[in-house]
């Protein structure tokens, strides 16, 4: 059974069970899309499992603990068995490389992978892996059949992480003292927590992040944000770069009790973006459309513009394209059958776009032979 299918089968089961009406305001597709998530989430799958444990004992009927629970608890043990093993053996996509060491700094891993059955003889790989919500990439992937030289590559690519990640302190919403309880309303189940400025517990976030200004970050949405939530999913933006991520629930610290002059003037710019993009177009301006697609989003980075455009009776109705400033044209097509997956790649390319045009310095190229 697909991840699908089964994440449909336990909405069906958690609503039938759902004595405090969690999932009545909530549409049925994003919850089964929110689960089909945790499905492969392995510490989700756990948490899941001991939830339904501890409930199991509740059902007086036999007939529905055999027919239901049962089945319900034997799938996410073979999902839990099936992430393990993918944890303990993980490759780059389906190259034949197998992963045996990798770093991750800020938003992106970097990876030493190898294939010992290689027929070009080139059984070590360096690569980079950055992932958006539901989209991964492997970028500058590179083959050697000298180990010691795709060391020298995952170091030189590892070094290059940390300056960009170290750039970010000059940045004017920087700040470096992390923010504590004593800041913050207690996290309160009973309430929700949509449209809040909240901030995250330090020690959710990877070492490189645990500061002020990475804390905080206004929520969007998530089954986990509302009140009395049955899940955890919480979805936000980052208040000092405007990024998009997901927490969970319990990673909230709270509601923060005053914001910085730093937060609040990037909460006053992000609730205006917003505003902005509620407003109609012109009726003088008709919708661009390109190729049959209608262009429905826009990110402007620089001297590059991304749009999303959507066919609803194409093939894959949605697509992302890049625009460079000065041309007419439209290049580099991403097709999508899904608008979220088009959608995340849409703030993907443009966030990829910010880190290559971001003032970092420049590693100093060094002869392959200092490397012995």
């Amino acid at each position: 059974m697909d991840n699908r299918t089964f994440a449909a089968d336990l909405y069906e089961f958690l609503k039938d069970n759902d004595s405090l009406g969690h999932f009545e305001d909530i549409p049925a597709e994003d919850s089964i899309s929110e689960l089909e998530d945790y499905l492969s989430d392995l510490d989700m799958v756990k948490e899941t499992i001991r939830d339904i444990e501890g409930i199991a004992d509740s059902f007086d009927d036999h007939e529905v603990y055999v027919n239901e629970v049962k089945p319900l608890l034997k799938g996410l043990r073979a999902v839990q068995e099936k992430l393990e093993a993918e944890q303990s053996r993980r490759m780059v996509a389906d190259t034949g490389y197998e992963v045996r060491q990798s770093i991750r700094i800020g938003n992106r891993e970097i990876l030493m992978a190898e294939n010992p059955k290689a027929e070009d003889g080139n059984f070590y790989m360096k690569a980079e892996f950055t992932q958006n919500g539901l989209i991964g990439e492997y970028s500058q992937v590179g083959v050697d059949s000298d180990y010691l030289e795709i060391m020298w590559e995952f170091a030189k690519s590892l070094h290059g992480q940390i300056e960009k990640v170290a750039s970010e302190i000059g940045k004017a919403a920087y700040q470096a003292e992390p923010i504590t309880a004593k800041e913050c309303h207690p996290n309160d189940y009973s309430q929700g927590i949509v449209g809040k400025v909240v901030a995250i517990k330090a020690e959710a976030l990877r070492p490189e992040y645990r500061r002020g200004d990475m804390q905080l970050v206004l929520v969007d949405g998530g089954n986990g944000a509302n009140a009395n939530a049955r899940g955890n999913a919480v979805f936000c933006t980052h208040l000092n770069d405007g990024s998009r991520t997901r927490f969970e629930r319990y990673d909230v610290q709270g509601e923060i009790k005053e914001l910085p002059a730093w937060a609040a003037a990037r909460l006053d710019a992000i609730s205006a973006e917003r505003e902005a993009a509620k407003q109609p177009p012109p009726e003088s301006a008709p919708q661009e459309k390109v190729a049959g697609y209608a262009i429905s989003e826009r990110v402007k980075v620089g001297k590059k513009t991304f749009v999303l455009a959507e066919n609803p009776k194409a093939v894959s109705p949605f697509v992302t394209w890049q625009q460079l400033e000065g041309r007419s044209g439209y290049d580099l097509g991403h097709y999508f059958s899904d608008r979220d997956k088009a959608l995340a790649d849409l703030h993907t390319r443009a966030d990829r776009e910010r880190e290559s045009t971001s003032p970092v310095k420049a590693l100093k190229p060094r002869n392959r032979d200092d490397a012995r």
